[in-house]
């Protein structure tokens, strides 16, 4: 009767010491600016997509975005992101030619938290930090104020900030002033112009009635 006592208790602390061990090698919930701390740990952190490419070998390499911090990604096979999407990566931080990355596995350990379709970013905030959302795809709300042949000015209903939209009417048909639409577009900066802008360019990017 004791040695089944004995036995049951072996076994509860065998199942409480993988429970522990399981817990270690767990990856570690960081944000961006702490990656120096943690070299050659797992973690997982999120960010947004800056910048992103395919290899030659079929692997990409991510540029994510947050917490007033950067880091490169690189992961073995490809994912559907697109730049101004907000995603989760795990894997291993190792320092690069003087810059910390993380070296991802797998691209199943690539997660789209949200895609930048759904992610409505204010003028206000957008004219706060223009570097921030340079080159990256975001959605902004907003009323049309002026219509020309290429472009038109994006207001908000305050009519405090504004921004220039670039756009093929012959794609996305005609707009009028005073409506009120969603841009999904590329934010950047033009240096001939010296100013920032909106493209509508290709076929992730719309204009819509706001509410449609």
């Amino acid at each position: 009767m004791q040695l089944k006592h004995y036995s049951l208790l072996f076994s509860i602390a065998g199942i409480l010491l993988l429970y522990f061990l399981s817990t270690l090698t767990q990856p570690i919930v960081i944000e961006l600016s702490e990656l120096s701390e943690y070299e050659d740990k797992q973690v997982t952190v999120e960010g947004i997509v800056a910048e992103h490419y395919i290899t030659s070998y079929e692997s990409q390499i991510i540029k994510i975005e947050g917490d007033n911090a950067t880091a490169m990604v690189f992961v073995e096979g490809r994912s559907d992101i697109e730049y101004g999407d907000k995603i989760q990566v795990t894997g291993k931080v190792q320092k690069y030619k003087g810059d910390w990355e993380i070296v991802v596995g797998n691209e199943r350990f690539v997660t789209i938290l949200q895609k930048w379709q759904n992610i409505s970013i204010p003028l206000w905030q957008i004219a706060e930090n223009p570097v921030k959302y340079d080159g990256l795809n975001i959605n902004v709300t907003g009323y049309i104020d002026a219509v020309y042949d290429a472009y038109f000015y994006l207001v908000d209903e305050e009519v405090i900030h504004s921004i220039i939209v670039f756009y093929n009417s012959f794609e996305h048909g005609s707009v009028y002033s005073g409506q009120k639409v969603d841009i999904a577009a590329q934010f950047r900066y033009d240096p001939e112009d010296l100013r920032y802008k909106l493209d509508v360019m290709d076929e992730t990017h719309g204009i819509t009635l706001s509410g449609e």
